[in-house]
């Protein structure tokens, strides 16, 4: 009995100190985060910007948290042009989180310490980007979440179209028709 005890008792242990490290992986990957200061010098669309560095580097940038309309999509070019009278040649914070599929830095924007991204959602121009929510703080999925659902209900830009399509939708359906030709 004495020895069955002491084994369970090691497992509890390793067990525990396994689960700790993992918990502490998670954690150092969610806060590591990069922060860029620059001026807004291009809009390519309502949800991606090239950002010049104060070394004259330029990156791009793609808004986190949020999907715009594609410009050849009901409110694609609105939802640009607001991006672009925000923001365009305005000094902003961006702090990214990672690098997507095709190099962009994936950030929140700010401008005077105010999220660029959730006044897309806001103001009707951004659907809330379910899928990476876990790639935003908590605080900021219930903001963005709300901000969204007062749009809807107010029927706001992209809302007041009762048959707007979200922008992943509408990709997923130009691929299906690029592959039947």
């Amino acid at each position: 009995m004495y020895i069955s005890d002491f084994i369970a008792a090691v497992l509890r242990y390793i067990f525990c100190a396994f689960l700790l490290i993992v918990f502490l992986c998670l954690e150092i990957s969610k806060s590591h985060s990069e922060v860029f200061r620059g001026d807004v010098a291009r809009i390519a669309d309502g949800d991606t910007i090239t950002l010049l560095l104060e070394d004259n580097k330029k990156i791009k940038v793609r808004l986190l948290g949020i999907d715009t309309p594609e410009l050849d999509q009901p409110y694609g070019k609105e939802a640009r042009d607001y991006l672009m009278q925000m923001i365009l040649g305005q000094s902003t914070t961006c702090i990214c989180t990672k690098q997507d599929r095709y190099k962009r830095w994936v950030c929140q924007v700010l401008i005077d310490d105010v999220d660029v991204n959730w006044m897309l959602v806001r103001d009707g121009f951004a659907w809330w980007y379910r899928y990476y929510k876990y790639e935003q703080s908590a605080e900021d999925q219930l903001r963005y979440e709300e901000a969204e659902l007062i749009a809807k209900l107010q029927r706001i830009g992209l809302w007041s179209d009762e048959d707007s399509v979200p922008p992943w939708e509408w990709r997923r359906k130009r691929r299906e028709q690029r592959e039947m030709k």
